[in-house]
């Protein structure tokens, strides 16, 4: 990597620091998506898909300054499909799907603290990903067969591999 390639330490200590403050946020916002019972939080839904758009915007405009750093561009790929799933939650507008949301969400929260904390390893970041997208392919696969399932009925969740596997390829992470 050339010097024009790399981000300046304080910028990256900045973001690390802004990305933790959001994803600790995130988290809490997970956890009182999880207490929802019986209204529909679709306040909670919006203010997920905002602080990870936040995150999702800094990264791709850090990936467009250093393609040396591929971090970048996995962070604001899981960080769109985090924005992706939270809109397609609030559009559902049903309360039984919450759970089944937060828990992916939860994934892939953990997922970008990873890579938040290891953006200087171009190493342990390719660690990463390789070890998680399989593992968050398989539970976006079930997160979309349960909703089709609960919104159409338990014939249609076969249909949901096939477009969650278009959704990860448009979006780079297929494996």
């Amino acid at each position: 990597m050339d010097d024009s390639q790399v981000l300046d330490k304080e910028i990256i200590n900045s973001f690390q620091e802004e990305a933790n403050v959001l994803l600790e946020e995130l988290r809490d916002v997970i956890d009182r998506l999880e207490e929802t019972k019986n209204e529909f939080p679709k306040a909670l839904l919006e203010e997920f898909g905002n602080k990870t758009d936040r995150i999702m915007g800094t990264a791709k405009t850090f990936s467009q300054m250093c393609p040396g750093q591929p971090v970048f561009i996995q962070m604001g790929k899981f960080c769109e499909l985090c924005k992706v799933t939270s809109y397609k939650a609030s559009t559902l507008n049903n309360v039984a799907l919450i759970p089944i949301f937060t828990a992916f969400w939860a994934d892939t929260i953990d997922i970008l603290q990873d890579l938040v904390t290891h953006v200087e390893s171009p190493q342990k970041v390719k660690e990463v990903t390789r070890g998680y997208v399989p593992v968050l392919q398989k539970r976006l696969v079930w997160l979309a067969e349960q909703i089709v399932i609960l919104t159409k009925g338990k014939a249609s969740g076969d249909k949901a591999a096939i477009s969650v596997d278009g959704l990860l390829k448009k979006m780079g992470l297929d494996v």
